[in-house]
């Protein structure tokens, strides 16, 4: 017996419920253009094994991203984005331009990666590293 599809109030609704979480919009970044290994998506994003492995499983079975296993001693494997991915990706650059100009027009929040990536001509969304979460935690929590 097949299941009742799920109802989402919008298309929106639906597409945020797939990419929901902390690290599955960074990780489509890191994707992009690119295939990774884990321990090289590890390094970059300051996470641990579990967390990325779980984040990746969810986006395979979402079909947004492509594992690819290679048959050698040890084990080598690599992601990238799937065509659906990269769909994605095009759109969350929009959503990151839109929420650059509204934080820049309101002045209500900071965005930290805009400055340094147009110096780097990089227009894409911007990576949470280790760096950015150093610097995150010292603006945020005050010296006395």
């Amino acid at each position: 017996m097949e299941k009742e599809p799920k109802m989402y109030n919008t298309g929106a609704d639906y597409a945020l419920t797939i990419i929901g979480g902390k690290w599955k919009s960074v990780i489509l970044y890191l994707l992009a253009g690119h295939s990774w290994r884990p321990s090289e998506l590890v390094k970059k994003l300051g996470t641990s094994y579990k967390v990325l492995n779980d984040q990746l499983r969810e986006m395979t079975a979402a079909g947004l991203i492509i594992r690819k296993s290679y048959n050698t001693i040890p084990p080598h494997v690599e992601y990238r984005l799937s065509a659906e991915g990269e769909n994605l990706y095009a759109a969350l650059r929009y959503l990151n331009y839109w929420g650059e100009m509204r934080a820049q027009k309101t002045g209500t929040a900071k965005i930290m990666c805009t400055n340094e990536m147009k110096e780097n001509g990089d227009d894409g969304l911007c990576v949470i590293t280790k760096k950015h979460l150093r610097h995150w935690k010292q603006e945020l929590v005050k010296k006395e």
